[in-house]
């Protein structure tokens, strides 16, 4: 009974030590804090400044508190042995540590948190810089973990010697509570940013390692809350959705170079019907023997074309919905993708109606060609496909063929996906993953990444997937003209200009009267759709 009794003390003991040397931890790491703080613009409203400060003192909390009761506390209860735990405590808070400052003097440089693209972007850019460049980070880095480990030795002994005097001071249990207090706050705070767009405090999602801010999404599904509020600038939105003050990129691309990439041949085809599609696969004349389906296969799930040339080729090139079409085109702003595919010299030639200039380079890595057809030049089309194979066989070339408008349609529910399909054709030695849908603006994502791979994927200039890696997931919003359109599983909503939703059912087009996207679908689609807008979520400022 007395052992028990000495066991339950020594990891009363153990744990409390655990706690204040917990609460050292955490005063440190808000110090490392402000360098993100320091680092990001301002929030640019009084409301905005409030949140940063209780989101900075929840969150960097939360990190230590979290790390003591994952890797910490079982060691308390099952190993309570104070030289033992101390050290274990020792070699986590010190790896946590110098992760942590790596990550905000990797952000202070490049905006981003590290990941395993990043920390090969870092070595990379130290290297252009000059040779050994990346062993003197790994050397400083390995320094500082020395620095951290002996000062972090030092305070668990001074916790550990001074726990009594530590047990008596009243105002641990204070610093608890305005840390939790200020955790439950931030979280509620962006529910209600989230709801109602509250740009000053959504943009600040992403400037703290590891945060993962609760949205509004899931609350209101569930509990309706906000709903009146929310709906409200969600029609908002809907009717300024034209209003595009443009911010494209997102943020400078970091993108590292694939080895090796093959040429590339994308023909975009004005109207191409599903029995061309299938002539252009049975495609078998000397020296390409037998090309049907070996060397070239279709895309098998819905491809969605556009309802004008026009746009579908904006959308082809840009990766962007029609939506910024006037806005690109207004500030002469080409795609983003063209400064790394020329620092990287890989030649991109392209026919007028892409309105891309041409990249040219003395010693090419690659290439990527974009042709044009129209309907009425099938007889070019199939003669440069024939060429096109010969180099696919060889394995020289990856070919593309895409339809950009529909070639029939039924003239019921032109957003309908039957009504909108057209034929995606890609050689074999391409790899896409099935989709519930594809897009246009997929297209150009998946293509690049046979040149590079970008932090982020192609989020910074695109709202494409990435095929390759990535699969969608529905509902969808896309734009087509004046219109915004949402495909879910079993039906599709047609948002219209006067902000008038109507749906109608994927299998027999018959209209759901009084059947709207519940109001979470319409706010990420919207926020989704917008993101490359300064004036995204301006409802309430």
């Amino acid at each position: 009974m007395k052992q028990r009794k000495q066991r339950r003390d020594k990891i009363a003991r153990l744990i409390s030590w655990g706690h204040w040397f917990t609460f050292f931890n955490i005063l440190l790491v808000l110090a490392i804090g402000t360098l993100y703080i320091e680092a990001s613009a301002a929030p640019g409203s009084a409301l905005g400044v409030v949140y940063l400060i209780v989101n900075w003192l929840g969150h960097f909390a939360f990190l230590p508190f979290i790390v003591f009761i994952i890797l910490i506390f079982p060691f308390c209860i099952f190993i309570p042995i104070s030289r033992v735990l101390r050290g274990i405590a020792t070699l986590v808070a010190s790896f946590g540590l110098i992760a942590l400052v790596a990550d905000a003097l990797f952000y202070r440089q490049y905006g981003y948190h590290l990941n395993t693209y990043s920390l090969s972007q870092l070595a990379s850019d130290a290297e252009s810089a000059f040779a050994g460049a990346s062993f003197l980070i790994l050397l400083g880095m390995l320094l500082i973990f020395v620095v951290l480990l002996v000062f972090e030795l030092g305070l668990s002994n001074i916790a550990w010697k001074r726990l009594d005097s530590l047990q008596q001071k009243h105002w641990g249990p204070t610093f608890a509570s305005i840390f939790v207090a200020c955790f439950l706050a931030s979280h509620s705070i962006h529910v209600w940013a989230d709801a109602v767009f509250y740009t000053p405090i959504t943009k600040q999602d992403d400037m703290f390692p590891l945060s993962y801010p609760t949205t509004a999404k899931t609350l209101m599904s569930k509990h309706g809350l906000l709903v009146e509020e929310r709906q409200a600038i969600t029609q908002n939105l809907i009717r300024t959705r034209a209003d595009i003050s443009l911010q494209y990129p997102l943020n400078e691309l970091m993108c590292s170079r694939q080895s090796n990439p093959n040429d590339t041949l994308l023909i975009a085809v004005d109207k191409l019907t599903s029995s061309q599609a299938a002539k252009l696969m049975e495609l078998s004349s000397s020296p390409v023997k037998a090309a049907s389906l070996r060397e070239f296969s279709s895309v098998t799930t819905p491809v969605l074309g556009q309802t004008h040339v026009s746009a579908a080729l904006f959308e082809l090139t840009y990766g962007l919905p029609d939506l910024y079409q006037r806005a690109v085109q207004q500030a002469n702003t080409p795609p983003a993708y063209l400064t790394v595919l020329e620092s990287y010299g890989i030649e991109l030639r392209a026919d007028d109606e892409f309105a891309l200039a041409d990249i040219t380079s003395n010693n090419p890595n690659a290439s990527l060609e974009l042709l044009y057809y129209r309907q009425d030049q099938w007889a070019e089309l199939v003669a440069q496909v024939k060429i096109a194979l010969t180099e696919v066989q060889n394995q020289q070339l990856q070919l593309i063929i895409v339809g950009l408008t529909p070639a029939v349609s039924s003239g019921t529910e032109t957003y309908a996906i039957n009504n909108l399909q057209v034929p995606l054709l890609i050689s074999s030695n391409l790899s896409w993953q099935a989709q519930p849908l594809v897009l246009l603006s997929d297209i150009m994502p998946s293509v690049l990444h046979s040149y590079m791979r970008c932090a982020n994927e192609a989020a910074s200039y695109s709202v494409g997937v990435n095929m390759t890696e990535k699969v969608r997931k529905l509902p969808l919003m896309t734009s087509y003209g004046t219109d915004l359109v949402i495909y879910q599983e079993q039906m599709t909503s047609v948002i219209e200009a006067d902000a008038n939703i109507r749906t109608f059912a994927n299998d027999t087009y018959e209209p759901l009267s009084g059947v709207v996207p519940a109001t979470p679908i319409l706010v990420e689609g919207i926020r989704k759709l917008k993101r490359f807008s300064n004036n995204n979520t301006a409802a309430i400022d």
